[in-house]
Order: C-alpha cells, then sequence, then structure tokens
C-alpha cells in the first residue's frame, strides 16, 4: 500500500486588486488548515501572486526560485506543518521569466521545480517557454508531477509523466470555465489515460457566474472518479487514498498475467515505434487550419 491523504485548495479572489495580492495570504492560510488535517500534500492554484494584483506592480513579482520573499513564506508554513506543498509563481532567472511549479518538502527545502511547457494564448508576452522538461518529485508517499493550465490540453506531457513513474499529477491553474464541464472532462481524460490519481487547484468567484472563475478544485482517481470537490466554494477538500491501487483489467489466463491492471495494459501496450508523425515538425499548411477552408468551398461549389 501507499497510502496519502491529498488536499487541494480553492482560493477565493473576489478583492480590488492589491499589491501584494490578497490570494497569497489566503493560499498561506490554507496550508495551514491542510497540516491542521494531517494532510501529506496540498495543491494552491497557479501564480496565486499575480491573479488579484494590481497590475501597476505586475512586473515587480518575479522572484528567485530559491531565494525570493514568496518561497521563503511558502516554505515556512510547509515546515510548521509537515506537508509537501505544491503550487506556481512567477520565477525571475537572470532576464528571463518563467511560470514555475514549485515543490517543497515536508521541512520547506526546495524539491525542484517545473516551468510551465504550453502557455497560454497572450501569455507569451509575459513569461517564457519551460526549459526543464517534465520532472517528477520523489516524496515520502509516492512520486508527484506537474502540469500547469494550458497544459491540460497535451496529453503526450502526461503521458511522459506517468512513464516516469508518476503516482499523482498535480494541476494547478487560474483557467476560466463557462461552465466546468470542459476543464473537469479533460481533468478526468488525463487520469483515466494514465491510470494515476489527479489534483486539481482553481480560484473561485462568487457569486459563481458562467464566465468566471469557477473553483472545483478536486481530486480525482484513476477511474476518473471525483473523489473530493470544493464545489463553487472557496475552502480545502480532502482524499484519503492508496497510490498503489490499480484498477483490474477483464483479461483472464496469461494476459491477465501479463497485464493485471489497467495501468499494465495502457502503458505496457503502447506502440511508440508508430508515433513518429508526433515528432515531426508542423506542416505548412496544418490540416486543421485548413479544413474549415475546405468545408467552405465544398458547399460554395
Amino acid at each position: 500500500m501507499r497510502p496519502a491523504r491529498l488536499a487541494t485548495a480553492s482560493i477565493l479572489h473576489d478583492d480590488p486588486p492589491s499589491y501584494p495580492s490578497r490570494c497569497l495570504e489566503r493560499c498561506l492560510e490554507m496550508i495551514d488548515r491542510a497540516g491542521d488535517a494531517r494532510a501529506d500534500i496540498v495543491l494552491l492554484p497557479e501564480e496565486p501572486d499575480v491573479v488579484g494584483c494590481d497590475p501597476a506592480y505586475l512586473s515587480q513579482l518575479p522572484e528567485p526560485i530559491p531565494g525570493g520573499d514568496t518561497l521563503a513564506q511558502f516554505a515556512q508554513r510547509a515546515s510548521d506543518n509537515n506537508l509537501y506543498v505544491a503550487y506556481s509563481q512567477r520565477e525571475q532567472d537572470g532576464e528571463k521569466v518563467y511560470n514555475t511549479g514549485v515543490f517543497l518538502d515536508r521541512k520547506g527545502d526546495l524539491m525542484g521545480k517545473y516551468r510551465k511547457m504550453h502557455l497560454a494564448p497572450g501569455e507569451e508576452d509575459e513569461v517564457l517557454p519551460g526549459d526543464l522538461g517534465y520532472p517528477v518529485f520523489e516524496c515520502d508517499f509516492g512520486r508527484v508531477g506537474m502540469g500547469i493550465c494550458m497544459d491540460i490540453h497535451y496529453p503526450e506531457m502526461w503521458r511522459i509523466l506517468a512513464l516516469k513513474g508518476a503516482h499523482l499529477l498535480l494541476f494547478p491553474t487560474m483557467c476560466i470555465d463557462y461552465t466546468g464541464d470542459h476543464i473537469e472532462s479533460i481533468v478526468n481524460a488525463r487520469a483515466i489515460d494514465n491510470q494515476v490519481y489527479l489534483a486539481s487547484s482553481h480560484f473561485v468567484m462568487q457569486p459563481f457566474l458562467a464566465g468566471r472563475s469557477m473553483g472545483h478544485s478536486r481530486i480525482v482517481d484513476p477511474y476518473g472518479r471525483t473523489l473530493a470537490n470544493t464545489s463553487h466554494r472557496p475552502g480545502l477538500t480532502f482524499a484519503d487514498v492508496d497510490l498503489d491501487a490499480g484498477y483490474e483489467t477483464w483479461y483472464t489466463g496469461e494476459q491477465k498475467e501479463r497485464y493485471p491492471t489497467l495501468k499494465d495494459c495502457y502503458l505496457g501496450m503502447r506502440r511508440p515505434d508508430t508515433y513518429h508523425e508526433l515528432l515531426d515538425q508542423q506542416p505548412e499548411s496544418p490540416a486543421w487550419q485548413t479544413a474549415p477552408d475546405l468545408a467552405h468551398a465544398a458547399r460554395d461549389s
């Protein structure tokens, strides 16, 4: 068995912009609450230093990692509460700025970091794409990997994390979804595809209206089933899980011995020798761009 108590947070950001963002203090409070509940790890949303910050101060937010004040505050709370903490913040590395996922251990020490690879439209004006690959971090309860916000739409990176042995995947985000159905479906799919537990952490605005930050931070099992959900409210939610628990396949006999669980099946029956087209450069006229033109031409002819 590989037992773990997972915690994830929805952070309120309804206030007028401020500097620093009030979201930071709320994240620190959530770490304390997760510690009181004896969680092993708590996930917080994407860039709480940016969300809710007065735009006039955005250029002052990037900090070195390690070495910045924001990291120091989160590290102290991780140590005080004897739990792992994961979140993302703006990182300054020389002249470069990144949206960086941070992993802190139970002592508050920096285990490592992940720099967001897939930037949302317009985000490239503020930060650079990541350059640290797709790391997996060894915690005392299992191996953990992260993708940030826009990363959720690119299944290749999540498969890489699973192939590296991740038991738990983390998804901090500031995404806005009109109903929540879109993001929830994708999160479920990533968990099912890779047969891992997956936790998401969102911001929330109240009252909830379509097109605003929706909350619904969740913990999902490898079957894509929701184990815990903050709903449209700020707060924490928890799930006690066995990260070694696998879902049996429906096979019998020799095939059952070869592929006893769905993870063995899904990861073990891959055909990487046929995936070379994924590595090809984008064609000059991508099909997903030309297809609508062809449809219009057929309609108008």
